[in-house]
């Protein structure tokens, strides 16, 4: 018995061919008819058709030619380009501690970016409602925009989100407050609004734009301020999981040596009291530099007694670089990945952490007897949730505009779009 296939339609062929040429021009500020043929493999007369149909949506603009590029004989050919100011989408990245807002235009160009620091709270809800919507008008009026050309914002949520609805995933601790979240921004922002994981918003910056752009296969480990988060990359797709789950790392915490409270910087703290409450450290740098008392040890005495040689320090260093090792090997052995993206860390952990941490991750795969992923820091720092942020809404806006499924990957495998001719 034979399948019965279906014959798309007109009109959804103009929106396969549009979405085809669309997706194509964003590798050049500019590009001919010639350019655009090769890349999608449509014939001249289409292309000019989508991109005379495009032009009147407001989606490309016909530009001057280029004397240099365009200096063959003959009629010039025709120049196209993506029109950035049709549309712009806004980004909000919402913590405990800090909110920072991006507004980009169509082509992803940043027009606008804020950040404040604000009274650390631990209700989300009240953190979205006081400053969420202060910061996304402001970042708009920054950009020099009128709030209706905004077409889609996306928010990031320290927790799971659904992949393609706003319901938030059945863990018992995330039910009430996320949905509270959500509800509560679509109450607020006056624009179509998208909620993403956080950690998942970095992995799509990273390969957006940052350390993981020519890979297909990435993980993204978040040291984040409470424990660990991950953003997964497999095969170009971002890896959700049935509820929104893939990538929490609740479990991860206790089985690296984090233990209950989190965070590696507490963790880092908490080690450093311990070795000033050892008799045997009483002579050592970081006894001195903490005078003695285990309450007054912070990462930055760690790192101050490290940068002198301090063997504690050292040992505090190795130790929290193990910690760090073990969600990364776990992650690598699951899931295969060429590449981890370490984020999270300040520049000054950063610079002191990524040794231990690279030597402890080999040691491990010494031991496992595997070939170990290449690892990297984060290329974005804080600023890779954001501009993860700005390309999930414009994946939003293109899967409206051309009414197809789109592509968390970004530059996607071109389309090879069905050619009406």
């Amino acid at each position: 018995m034979s399948r019965r296939t279906s014959t798309p339609s007109a009109a959804q062929i103009r929106w396969m061919n549009a979405a085809a040429v669309y997706e194509a021009m964003r590798a050049r500020e500019s590009c001919t008819a010639r350019d655009l043929m090769t890349v999608t493999g449509l014939s001249r007369p289409t292309i000019h058709t989508t991109c005379d149909w495009l032009i009147a949506q407001g989606l490309v603009v016909e530009v001057d030619n280029d004397p240099v590029q365009d200096s063959q004989p003959g009629r010039p050919a025709r120049r196209y380009q993506i029109n950035p100011r049709a549309g712009f989408v806004l980004s909000l990245d919402i913590r405990e501690g800090r909110v920072t807002a991006a507004v980009a235009d169509l082509t992803g160009g940043v027009c606008g970016e804020l950040s404040r620091e604000i009274t650390p709270d631990p209700s989300l809800r009240s953190q979205v409602a006081v400053h969420g919507p202060e910061i996304a008008h402001d970042v708009v009026e920054l950009a020099g925009i009128a709030p209706d050309a905004v077409w889609q914002a996306c928010v990031s949520i320290p927790a799971p989100v659904q992949s393609r609805e706003y319901e938030p995933s059945t863990a018992a601790e995330y039910r009430a407050g996320t949905r509270d979240v959500i509800t509560r921004l679509h109450e607020t922002l006056p624009w179509p609004v998208v909620a993403e994981n956080d950690a998942n918003l970095a992995m799509i910056g990273e390969q957006w734009q940052g350390a993981a752009r020519k890979y297909d296969n990435a993980v993204l480990l978040d040291v984040c301020e409470n424990g660990f988060g991950a953003g997964l990359i497999v095969n170009g797709r971002l890896v959700r999981g049935s509820k929104g789950l893939a990538g929490e790392m609740t479990s991860v915490d206790l089985l690296s040596g984090m233990g209950p409270a989190g965070g590696v910087m507490n963790k880092m703290a908490q080690l450093g009291a311990d070795e000033v409450r050892d008799p045997a450290d009483r002579e050592g740098v970081l006894h001195d530099l903490a005078h003695g008392d285990p309450g007054q040890v912070t990462p930055d005495v760690v790192f101050a007694a490290l940068d002198r040689g301090d063997p504690a320090a050292r040992r505090i260093a190795d130790e929290v670089g193990g910690i760090v090792a073990r969600p990364i090997a776990m992650l690598a052995t699951l899931l295969d990945p060429e590449l981890v993206v370490v984020c999270g860390l300040s520049a000054e952990a950063a610079d002191r952490l990524m040794p231990p941490i690279e030597e402890q991750t080999l040691d491990l795969y010494r031991r496992l007897a595997a070939p170990p992923p290449r690892l990297a820091l984060s290329a974005l720092g804080n600023r890779a949730t954001v501009l993860g942020g700005v390309r999930r809404a414009l994946n939003e806006v293109e899967g409206r505009l051309f009414g197809s499924p789109h592509s968390d990957r970004w530059p996607a495998t071109t389309l090879r779009a069905a050619d009406a001719r």
